[in-house]
């Protein structure tokens, strides 16, 4: 009796629209491959991580208003750090700007930048981070044809490196764009 009975019959599932993902632009590609050849550079220079290790850092409690000490993360995951942000494209890809950095050490910066930045002044001198910082603070946006130059340009210092692992390249963007550093090798 009960089979006898007509069911309707189930209504089709709807067909599951998908995103096209847009084609990345000739800068995007350059973009991303100039990033990721600063980054084989500076992983060859800097053998070691930055020696900030923040391996204790204190924390104000909210409740009690008294200092806690906090332990790092250490994750011993090498990482590409910028002392200054990557989204300053004036000094993105200095060689100056980056270094490698632990995973955890490169997470803490962005709360306790104080450490980086002492850590720098310290290794680089006063007058290095005061010319790191006013060119990061000078707008500037690349053509193609710069953005072209300077993967030339990175490409050869990375040969160069590649050629003399203890050579330490800590040139400016403007200096690896206008070719200025060629005249170590003159």
């Amino acid at each position: 009796m009960l089979r006898d009975i007509p069911r309707p019959k189930p209504k089709p599932l709807p067909k599951v629209k998908t995103k096209k993902r847009k084609k990345k632009t000739t800068r995007q590609l350059l973009v991303r491959d100039l990033d990721k050849i600063i980054r084989e550079i500076v992983m060859i220079r800097d053998y070691g991580s930055v020696p900030l290790m923040y391996k204790a850092y204190t924390e104000i409690d909210e409740e009690s208003g008294l200092e806690t000490i906090k332990k790092s993360i250490k994750t011993n995951v090498p990482q590409l750090g910028h002392i200054i942000s990557r989204a300053r494209l004036s000094v993105r890809w200095d060689l100056r700007n980056c270094h490698k950095q632990d995973a955890g050490d490169n997470l803490m910066h962005e709360f306790y930048p104080e450490v980086y930045i002492t850590w720098y002044i310290n290794t680089f001198g006063l007058e290095s981070w005061t010319e790191l910082f006013s060119e990061s603070r000078r707008l500037w946006k690349y053509s193609i044809d710069d953005l072209e130059t300077l993967f030339i340009e990175l490409t050869e210092i990375q040969k160069r490196q590649q050629g003399n692992l203890s050579w330490k390249p800590y040139y400016s963007q403007k200096e690896i764009i206008t070719g200025e550093w060629r005249k170590d090798f003159a």
